[in-house]
């Protein structure tokens, strides 16, 4: 299984070619109800709790190797993202540096869950980033339960806010905070009443350069749980405006980056398809754009793909995705 995957194209941050620092079954310190990866099947708390974690020198040659098989002026930013919390590398900090030199300018962008600002390490780690995406799905300790499910025994949610909001004050990139608005089929939702309230109140604490308002559109998580309309989105980004600028408030659906065209030199379809499936499911029209191919021509490799019983499909909200058949 490879390191770097992609690129992705985002709709926060346009075309990201993926790091992935854990690369194997999900490791994650959250077991979160939305998440994308399933389950997590390794439960732990802090850097080092797993042994097959990538190594700096892994993702060095992976990282050069993949460069010439791509035009890196296609790439907009490179992503620490991947099959679980990339926090959790003890060698964090030592491979950004090593990534920074072979990427030069392009920025770099982490997606976090948030659970390890608390560690010096980490925090020292995450400045050298570019650009820090946080996640903040709630405001309140019920909320945070019923989504994040933690492994972390002692970590609230007012701590998580603390930790943030401390990390901002000594921080000379962009902090982002992005929230996940869901619905379930219990009754419960973050999208309104008290818990959204809380949320409010946790930026207004944190004061991030930008706000991510996001629903889990893509299959993995839990069956009960349901995506918030567009509609609802743009309704929740209407209320933040009342607290901080438009142009840092980023709402899925109206801000949309992930129209670039990806360039290869060298196209390997099916390593370029498993790689990033392992990671996030795509429609069809992902993997042709990924892929920088028509319709049809994704078509066929998908279908080629699925008759090797290599990747399946899964309909989510009428749409169709397809997810890797078998994870090794």
């Amino acid at each position: 299984m490879g390191v770097v995957y992609g690129p992705v194209l985002s709709w926060r941050f346009g075309s990201s070619l993926g790091i992935d620092l854990i690369s194997g079954s999900k490791v994650c310190t959250f077991d979160c109800i939305y998440c994308q990866l399933g389950r997590t099947v390794l439960k732990v708390s802090k850097p080092g709790d797993f042994k097959n974690y990538v190594k700096a020198e892994n993702v060095v040659k992976e990282l050069e190797d993949f460069i010439n098989k791509i035009d890196f002026n296609s790439v907009d930013v490179v992503t620490f993202s991947g099959s679980g919390e990339p926090t959790l590398n003890p060698e964090l900090g030592k491979i950004v540096e090593h990534v920074k030199d072979i990427v030069g300018e392009k920025p770099l962008v982490i997606l976090t869950n948030s659970s390890l600002f608390y560690l010096r390490k980490v925090r020292e780690a995450l400045s050298k980033i570019d650009i820090v995406s946080a996640k903040l799905d709630a405001g309140d300790e019920k909320a945070f339960k019923i989504i994040n499910r933690s492994y972390l025994e002692k970590l609230s949610i007012n701590k998580v806010i603390g930790y943030i909001k401390e990390f901002k004050s000594i921080y000379d990139g962009k902090l982002m905070i992005q929230t996940m608005f869901l619905n379930t089929t219990l009754g419960f939702t973050n999208s309104e009443g008290e818990h959204f309230e809380k949320l409010i109140d946790a930026y207004l604490k944190i004061e991030p350069d930008v706000i991510q308002v996001d629903t889990p559109y893509r299959p993995g998580g839990e069956k009960f749980v349901k995506p918030v309309s567009i509609e609802k989105l743009k309704n929740i980004g209407d209320v933040l405006a009342n607290y901080f600028p438009r142009d840092n408030i980023w709402v899925f659906g109206l801000h949309d980056k992930s129209r670039k065209k990806i360039v290869w030199k060298r196209k390997e379809h099916k390593s370029i398809i498993l790689d990033t499936l392992k990671r996030r499911p795509l429609r069809l029209v992902d993997i042709a754009n990924l892929l920088n191919v028509s319709s049809e021509e994704a078509y066929k490799i998908v279908e080629q793909l699925k008759k090797d019983e290599l990747i399946k499909e899964k309909i989510l909200q009428g749409e169709v995705y397809y997810i890797i058949a078998h994870f090794h």
